[in-house]
């Protein structure tokens, strides 16, 4: 036993501190060529977003509390972005657990996770500068969603 418990640490390693994200795309069907994460560029606000630009999927993030940071978060959003063809993202709301889930997590060892959602666009080539007359809007509820893993 004593010589499967360092092994056992050393194989759970590189799960400590690791993000997930999935996208649920809006409407489109079409497959876009990957894009850098490098070139995922993050919004801030609605208003910064070019009229250019159109929103392509949500991305649903997750990670545990205790050893991750918003930083891990929107990361994890630009790489998920990245790979759907996505090349911007608007910061959305991140999630942290409450008290009582943190406390339930010291104690039993089941996991406290923070959650984020965020908007990925696709902007086409002019959308490098946020646009003087805000950015258009689409309602959710007009967009068909599918999921993509």
């Amino acid at each position: 036993m004593r010589r499967i418990l360092p092994f056992a640490i050393f194989a759970l390693l590189p799960f400590a501190g690791c993000v997930s994200a999935r996208a649920t795309m809006l409407g489109q069907n079409e497959q876009l060529p990957p894009v850098l994460e490098t070139d995922v560029r993050v919004f801030l606000s609605e208003g910064q977003v070019p009229a250019e630009c159109s929103p392509y999927a949500l991305i649903h993030t997750t990670g545990a509390a205790n050893m991750t940071d918003e930083t891990d978060m929107i990361a994890a959003a630009r790489r998920r972005a990245g790979k759907i063809g996505a090349n911007g993202v608007l910061l959305g709301e991140v999630k942290e657990p409450g008290t009582g889930t943190q406390v339930v997590s010291a104690i039993f060892g089941v996991p406290a996770n923070r959650k984020g959602q965020l908007v990925a666009y696709r902007c086409e080539a002019g959308g490098a500068a946020p646009s003087s007359g805000g950015a258009a809007t689409v309602s959710m509820d007009e967009l068909p969603i599918y999921y993509v893993d």
